[in-house]
Formats: structure tokens, C-alpha cells, sequence
């Protein structure tokens, strides 16, 4: 059911047969299709001779979430208005109507919000289930279950999950959103064993230093606490904050050694030629550079031992620094649907990045990819020529310019790149085209469509350069 859908066919009536706000009936907010109040004959006009603002319209499709039950008649008689001589009333932002929508539109746009940042999945594992499934369960102050499910579909796309609330349920499979009517005998997912390890995480990022415990509340009201996992620990946290933060005072404050005393990283054991690929271990145990110290795990590359092709990202983003393996989230799954447009089977190719450690930074409670720094990409060239030295691919493709930049240390456009014929050391062939992330973040799918046409013309064309090897899997 679509409140805003019913609401905007019924207005759309009302509007064609001249029906003023005052006459008009609207059903109540309790999900009840409006269309079932009695709809007046239109004497003349046509019900989609109407046009309004995309500003109105937003505003309106919006609104229509909010759970105050005025809200349909109050979104009626602004939209009344404005189509009958006043069309410039959204200017006029102390208007009572004007004022009452945009309210309902900031709650609503506000909720949506907190349930990105409250929404917290639990593992459930059935009794002879290949895999696992996720569960949260969630309680929102308006109606935004179908307004707010397509951020989680794109955050976690490759996991299979489901957002229980009393208003909806929303079920991602992987391949398609369900919205479903709120079912009673889903319980309440219990603790699970990743648990754990995400409380260590928030309480290593507690900064007692910055403590602010109204703001805090303000930003993360108690009615979700019960929802959260680590809101158990805010009490302890908040009682030794003083207690910690003096101890941080006291570290800042002693003294340090020269920069030129400072202790140098580990140095990494020397790789013979002729070892096996850098395994994970390795990568693990690197102190290169600092990314290793924020980073769940160190992520190296994947394929077959002799490939012909080797696919070059930046680096590894948040899904793939958590499971362990490269392009693995939203920019994997892209790649791999491009690979397959460009008929080259995923299983063929050798898939890594230029840099090993994610590095990241924090916005509320995502961690969002930030761009490393050269000291980063120049440390683990070291990696990436071992990788090249092992897997002696035909062609690389560099995908974005930061690979590109690793490979050939220059600072190249891509546009300019795909123009010119590069070329690696021992004569491998270097083709430079987007980074799946990059097609993602279009601007709008036509933008996104193009992009992918590209992408997928330059995999076509690195594979034609690159023949199979003779007794290899390339």
C-alpha cells in the first residue's frame, strides 16, 4: 500500500471536479486506502491536466510518511492553493500551511535518518541453512520503512536481510526488495556472536575527551536504546569518561622521542623470486605504512596463479575489509556483472588493489572510504609487483586513476588514459578505465548507464590483447 499513490490519484479527483479543501473527505493515517471515501464526478477538466513544482511535489511525497493523521488534508489544501492563484506560496515559509508540511517533511526526513544510523542487524543461522541471514528489528516514529529500505539495500547488498517493524517489514534477497505487512511470529533477533567484536570496536572509539552527554542524547534519544547493542555499555562508558580522559591528558603530555628517533615499522621478511603470491598472512603482517593500525584485516589479491588478465583497484573498501577479500560490496558485484557483459568469467581473472589496508574515516557510524596517501601506495607497490612477478599477466587493467597512478606514477585523468596506448614493464600491455565505485556515484542512471557501457568496452578490449596463456587458466 502506498499512501502517497492513493493520496495523489484522490487529489488528483478532487482537484479535476473542483472540490475545495473544506469538502473534501479523507480517510484516516491508520495505512486505509483514501480512495475508499466517496469520489465526486468531475463536471469537467482531466485529473492530469495539473502540474505543480518538483520542490511542491517532494515536499507532498514526503509529508505523506508523517503519522499525523491531518496530514492528507493538510497536503490537500497546499496543494489547493497553489493551483488556484497562489503558486508562489512555498516562498512564503510563515504561511500556517506552508509552516505545518515542512515540519512533518523534517520529522520525516529526521526519522529517516535515525534509521540509518539505529538500525542494528543481528546474525540468524537456521538449522541447515547454507548461510546466514541477518535480522533487525526497529521501531520508527513515522511511516518510512519503504522510504528508507533502498539505503540499507545499497550499504549491505550482499548480505540477505530483513528490517522488522511494527508498521512493515522490508527483505532484501540480494536480487530484489520486498516490502511485506508486519508479521507477529518474526521474534525479536537475540544476541549473536559478532557481537562481541562490535562492542570492542564502539568503546575503542569512545572518546571520552569529547563527551557530551545532552548532545549525545539529543542525537541518540533513549527510545532506541533498546534496539542497540552497545547502548548497554553508555552508562560505564560515560561514568569512566573523566577517569579516561585524564589518562589521554597524561599520554599527550609525556615526552616523546625526536622524529629522528622514532621508532621505525617492523621491517618485512624478504621475498625470495619463484615464492608463492603473497598470502594473507603476509599482508596481515605488513607495517609499511600506518593504514594496517584502523583496518579490520589486511585484504590481498584473488584469482588464479597464471592469469592473463589482472584487474588493478585502489583499494579495499568497508565490505571487503571486513570478509577478507577484494571487490566483494556494491563495486564487486558491478564489476562482475561487467566482467560477464564483456564475456570474460570472473573465475579467469586476477582481482587485487593497488593499496592492502582499507583506510577510512568516520561519519556518525559509517566508516567511508578516504582516498591514500602516496607514502600508502608507494609502500605496497612492494606487494603489488610481487603479485604481478607471480601471476605474469598479459594485460593490466587499472581501474581509476589512483591504480593508474600506482602503476605507472603518473597522475593521469582516465579520460585521457583510455586514449593512449600504455605499457608496463616486461611488455605488459596497461589499459585504464573507471573504478566500479566511480559508476556508482553517477550523478543519475544516465550518467551511470554510460559509464558502464565504458567499463565494459575497455574489459572487451583488454581482453583482446591479453591471449590465453598456453597451459594456464588465463
Amino acid at each position: 500500500m502506498n499512501d502517497f499513490a492513493d493520496w495523489r490519484a484522490r487529489a488528483r479527483t478532487l482537484l479535476a471536479a473542483g472540490v475545495a479543501p473544506e469538502h473534501a473527505q479523507w480517510d484516516d493515517a491508520r495505512q486505509r486506502p483514501v480512495l475508499a471515501a466517496p469520489v465526486p464526478v468531475a463536471s469537467s477538466g482531466d485529473a492530469g491536466s495539473f502540474r505543480i513544482s518538483q520542490q511542491l511535489y517532494e515536499m507532498l511525497e514526503t509529508a505523506a510518511c508523517h503519522r499525523d493523521e491531518r496530514r492528507f488534508y493538510v497536503m490537500y489544501r497546499l496543494l489547493w492553493r497553489v493551483t488556484h492563484g497562489e503558486p508562489r506560496l512555498l516562498d512564503d515559509a510563515a504561511d500556517d500551511d506552508v509552516r505545518v508540511v515542512a515540519r512533518m517533511v523534517r520529522a520525516v526526513r529526521l526519522d529517516s535518518h535515525k534509521m540509518t544510523a539505529f538500525v542494528r542487524f543481528r546474525e540468524v543461522r537456521d538449522e541447515g541453512a547454507a548461510e546466514s541471514t541477518w535480522i533487525a528489528w526497529y521501531e520508527p516514529s513515522h511511516h518510512i520503512v519503504a522510504r528508507t529500505a533502498p539505503f540499507f539495500v545499497k550499504r549491505f547488498a550482499t548480505m540477505v536481510w530483513t528490517i522488522v517493524t511494527p508498521d512493515g517489514i522490508a527483505h532484501w534477497d540480494r536480487s530484489a526488495l520486498a516490502l511485506l505487512p508486519y508479521d507477529a511470529s518474526i521474534a525479536r533477533p537475540a544476541h549473536d556472536g559478532k557481537e562481541a567484536l562490535w562492542l570492542l570496536y564502539y568503546e575503542s572509539i569512545f572518546n571520552p575527551a569529547r563527551l557530551n552527554v545532552r548532545a549525545m542524547q539529543k542525537e541518540m534519544p533513549q527510545k532506541y536504546w533498546a534496539n542497540l547493542p552497545e547502548a548497554t555499555r553508555i552508562p560505564e562508558l560515560v561514568a569512566m569518561a573523566s577517569q579516561r580522559a585524564g589518562q589521554m591528558v597524561e599520554t599527550v603530555s609525556a615526552p616523546r622521542l625526536p622524529r629522528t628517533q622514532a621508532r621505525e615499522p617492523a621491517p618485512v621478511a624478504a621475498r625470495a623470486p619463484g615464492d608463492a603470491a603473497p598470502t594473507k598472512a603476509d599482508i596481515d603482517g605488513c607495517r609499511r605504512c600506518p593504514l594496517w593500525e584502523r583496518a579490520t584485516q589486511g585484504v590481498n589479491g584473488k584469482g588464479p596463479p597464471r592469469a592473463a588478465l589482472m584487474l588493478v583497484g585502489e583499494q579495499p573498501g568497508d565490505a571487503e575489509d571486513l570478509a577478507g577479500e577484494p571487490f566483494v560490496g556494491p563495486a564487486g558485484k558491478l564489476l562482475r556483472n561487467a566482467l560477464e557483459r564483456a564475456g570474460i568469467s570472473a573465475d579467469d581473472v586476477y582481482i587485487t588493489n593497488a593499496v592492502k589496508h582499507f583506510n577510512w574515516e568516520p561519519r556518525g557510524k559509517r566508516r567511508i572510504h578516504k582516498t591514500p596517501s602516496q607514502q600508502a601506495v608507494a609502500a605496497c607497490r612492494h606487494w603489488l609487483d610481487d603479485e604481478m612477478r607471480h601471476v605474469k599477466p598479459r594485460v593490466v587493467v587499472a581501474l581509476g586513476a589512483s591504480a593508474l597512478f600506482a602503476l605507472t606514477g603518473q597522475k593521469m585523468a582516465i579520460a585521457a588514459a583510455r586514449a593512449r596506448p600504455l605499457q608496463l614493464a616486461e611488455g605488459r600491455r596497461l589499459v585504464a578505465t573507471y573504478h566500479p565505485a566511480a559508476i556508482l556515484r553517477a550523478p543519475d542512471d544516465a550518467a551511470r548507464t554510460a559509464l558502464l557501457q565504458t567499463l565494459v568496452d575497455d574489459l572487451r578490449r583488454a581482453a583482446a590483447l591479453a591471449p590465453p596463456i598456453p597451459g594456464g587458466v588465463g
